[in-house]
């Protein structure tokens, strides 16, 4: 029936398949069990009907068995009265609800196979539907870290990784560059003091020509004298 193939998909799916979505893992949940809850009421329907159905047909094989036994001794009673027409007549009857209570049994063998069949099913559904209330908690968490697990990925894809890296290189280029500016920069600055600083050998040459000036100075002032 396909009350059966339902809760044979609902228990039997599987929770991680429905996460990979990840539409809202708290939801897709609180759906699965909603879902088995409405399951389990539906074959508790069923169930209630088939019990119903089954207490009617027994009562009817009951009855027809009862029939049956009255128009067999009717057949025996006019035999016993050498009145073989309406022996005839009764065997005929019992005949009929011989074959209406082959009906009846074949129908209450398949109600009974699908009652326990029910039964079953609706321990089972039961089963599952307190696993998945118990382990709701459980699930829940383990979707939300696979939900963050999937966002993380995302932003660090192939591409992005290989953009970041570029911009990675682009700034150690730069800082590179800087770094070559200020060297420079220090060079001419180094060079620039050198120059504004005189050297032992200029200092020399400067006190050399300081001494013969004042050599030239003192023999000019003798010449005045004389």
């Amino acid at each position: 029936m396909n009350i059966f193939k339902r809760i044979g998909d609902i228990v039997s799916s599987n929770v991680n398949s429905a996460l990979d979505k990840m539409e809202d893992p708290e939801k897709m949940i609180d759906l699965s069990i909603r879902q088995l809850e409405d399951s389990i009421d539906e074959m508790r329907v069923l169930l209630s009907e088939k019990k119903s159905e089954q207490a009617k047909i027994e009562n009817s094989i009951k009855e027809s068995e009862n029939l049956a036994t009255r128009w067999n001794e009717r057949a025996r009673l006019a035999v016993e009265k050498d009145l073989d027409d309406m022996a005839r007549e009764a065997i005929g009857e019992k005949r009929k609800i011989e074959d209406t209570l082959e009906v009846e049994r074949s129908a209450k063998s398949e109600l009974d196979y699908l009652v326990g069949k029910l039964e079953e099913n609706l321990t089972d559904a039961k089963g599952k539907l307190a696993d998945l209330k118990s382990t709701s908690v459980a699930l829940k968490a383990r979707a939300q870290v696979a939900k963050e697990r999937l966002k993380v990925n995302k932003k660090a894809n192939v591409d992005e990784t290989a953009s970041y890296s570029r911009r990675l290189e682009e700034l150690k280029l730069k800082i590179e560059r800087w770094e070559s500016e200020a060297d420079i920069h220090h060079e001419d600055l180094k060079k620039k003091a050198e120059r504004q600083t005189p050297s032992f050998e200029e200092l020399e040459k400067d006190s050399a020509i300081e001494k013969e000036l004042e050599e030239l100075k003192r023999q000019k002032k003798e010449l005045k004298v004389e």
